[in-house]
């Protein structure tokens, strides 16, 4: 597996091209057991349908001192409409969003304004 780092306007691109990601905020250490962990417990709740999926596209990025993992929701092996119902817990739990609220939102502050 591999983590593909970005940065925060790496981030943003990723909005515009009309995918949806899900973002887990705060993750620290290895990042290979946080990928592991997250696509376990997406498995034990019905998100995954396939026991030997894995997620094709995962990326890393900084933001407010927190380092953030970014997984691809695009495969056919993910119950959609399961996650949305999973996520409210790993919101919770892990600070998990979708992508593009997290955008929205205004999580990744513009440039322009950063000094």
């Amino acid at each position: 597996m591999e983590i593909k780092e970005l940065t925060c306007s790496e981030i943003k691109e990723l909005r515009d091209n009309e995918r949806e990601f899900l973002i887990i905020q705060g993750c620290g250490g290895d990042l290979s057991k946080w990928v592991n962990g997250i696509t376990d417990i997406l498995k034990d709740e019905g998100v995954i349908k396939n026991d030997s999926f894995s997620f094709d596209e995962i990326y890393k990025f900084q933001n407010d001192k927190l380092t953030n993992l970014v997984f691809s929701l695009d495969s056919k092996d993910i119950d959609i409409s399961r996650l949305a119902i999973v996520r409210l817990q790993l919101r919770r739990d892990f600070g998990a969003m979708w992508l593009s609220d997290y955008i929205d939102n205004g999580y990744i502050k513009d440039m322009e304004f950063n000094i």
